[in-house]
């Protein structure tokens, strides 16, 4: 079988399943819309679960965009110090001001997300690219992107390297492919149509040898993070 094949056999049994991983914000299964009540669902939503992260992404960067700037800044595919950029994970994740975060359609959701400092990263890489750039045009696409910073340094180096160049090739090879995915609901079949489109260009970018989970959700957090290095990375399109 081809690698493209197998790519696109792996896009397609992603694309129903709500996989938990370094790049997911985890949603509790104890949640009801319109009660304050937790229940236990009688199976998981993927939309339901896709609309939560996503609330918690525009709801988010905003609110501590100047400190997640300088996290995204100052970090890398491996090495995330959310304390050096003075975000206090047990104030911002569990604050009750970011209640509003979770009213969807009017309705407060009774959930709790839980993520690694690389799930936080991932999802503030997709905010801060879609509050700078509203639309990908001609203009855009003309523009060299940044240098990438590595701030990991020893064994680990290569690790964080090769994940950087596999998000920026994605960046390079289909970014209106890309940003589509990134506009998409996550958990939404527009969603699994958008990564599926993308099956070309995350073929051409995988090294031979190279091991990738290719997840609905890693493959926007990969998308997230190519597209911030090459349109928002030099600042100029910060807003």
């Amino acid at each position: 079988m081809h690698r493209i094949d197998r790519i696109a056999r792996a896009v397609a049994l992603a694309a129903f399943v709500f996989t938990p991983g370094a790049a997911l914000a985890q949603v509790n299964p104890d949640i009801q819309l319109g009660s304050r009540i937790p229940v236990a669902p009688a199976k998981k939503d993927p939309v339901l679960d896709g609309a939560i992260r996503d609330q918690y992404v525009r709801c988010t960067y905003p609110s501590l965009k100047d400190k997640v700037d300088v996290l995204l800044r100052n970090s890398d595919p491996v090495t995330v110090d959310l304390e050096a950029a003075g975000i206090d994970t047990r104030l911002n994740f569990r604050d009750h001001q970011l209640r509003n975060c979770f009213v969807l359609e009017g309705d407060l959701v009774q959930a709790s997300i839980a993520f690694t400092p690389h799930a936080f990263r991932y999802m503030m890489l997709e905010g801060a690219y879609r509050r700078a750039i509203d639309e990908l045009t001609d203009g855009h696409l003309a523009k060299v992107a940044a240098p990438r910073k590595y701030v990991t340094s020893g064994g680990a180096l290569p690790t964080a390297k090769s994940l950087g160049t596999f998000s920026d090739c994605i960046a390079a090879q289909d970014p209106r492919g890309a940003d589509r995915l990134l506009r998409t609901g996550s958990g939404t079949e527009a969603e699994r149509a958008a990564a599926t489109a993308m099956v070309p260009a995350l073929s051409a970018c995988i090294v031979e040898g190279q091991q990738l989970q290719l997840t609905m959700i890693n493959i926007r957090s990969f998308a997230a993070d190519g597209m911030w290095q090459r349109f928002v990375a030099d600042g100029s399109e910060s807003k």
